[in-house]
């Protein structure tokens, strides 16, 4: 957004202030287009907490999707898009992280463009006392009230990067949420956790390799451009479709 700036001549002045205004009245409409589907959470600012323990998870994959045309017919949509902001969900007694995600393509599903609608990704942050609530409080038996106010548990999903704002992605996602406690209505989930989500990075989306594991994937998929990935899926549509 264009600041005023301090003219001499009032001609210039008034352009100055027309042209903020009418930026800010374009801003305005474009977040009033987005139909908004995200769902409300119980979330909390890791920064004010005190005290973090930091976890890995390392879990065993039900299946592994070792490329897209494995990923399509398990995927309910399948969308592009931009991460818009992020939160932390501890229902559950673990760290999920929820990130709201403007849609901006649509390659399989019901969802439409211009939509703002809610991720569940695995890893994150867990407020301890909501650990011990669902688990007890087992090796934090320990612990006096007051720290366990201030302490969070940090987990790293197989070290796989927590989403941020401005991310874009291109996403394989569950059908939402419904009845599925402690988890509202409406969530989505990445297929396969970050096996589901490939990032845009230099104009070529990719997915998340574990560091620890570099042979997680029984073949090596390289970084694909837009065209190639709309081709691959346009080809598995059309394999799901016979």
């Amino acid at each position: 957004m264009l600041k005023k700036f301090i003219a001499i001549i009032t001609a210039l002045t008034i352009i100055s202030i027309c042209f903020t205004s009418c930026s800010n009245s374009n801003a305005s409409n474009s977040k009033t287009d987005l139909v908004d589907k995200t769902v409300s959470i119980n979330s909390f600012n890791p920064d004010e907490f005190e005290n973090v323990i930091e976890l890995t998870s390392n879990p065993d994959f039900k299946k592994i999707y070792n490329n897209i045309e494995e990923l399509y017919p398990d995927s309910e949509n399948i969308i592009y898009g931009t991460v818009n902001q992020v939160s932390y969900f501890d229902g559950s007694g673990v760290g999920n992280t929820v990130y709201d995600f403007v849609v901006e393509k649509v390659y399989k599903g019901n969802l439409k463009e211009n939509t703002l609608i809610s991720v569940l990704t695995a890893g994150g942050y867990a407020r301890l006392s909501k650990h011990i609530e669902v688990f007890g409080d087992g090796k934090f038996s320990d612990y006096t009230a007051e720290q366990i106010n201030n302490t969070l548990l940090k987990t790293e999903f197989m070290k796989a990067p927590t989403p941020k704002s401005g991310d874009k992605y291109l996403l394989f996602l569950s059908a939402p949420t419904n009845n599925e406690h402690p988890f509202p209505d409406g969530l989505y989930s990445e297929i396969g956790a970050f096996m589901g989500r490939y990032v845009k990075t230099n104009n070529n989306f990719s997915k998340y390799i574990p560091e620890d594991e570099v042979n997680f994937y029984k073949t090596k998929e390289e970084p694909l451009s837009l065209k190639q990935i709309e081709s691959k899926l346009e080809k598995s549509k059309t394999l799901q479709a016979k």
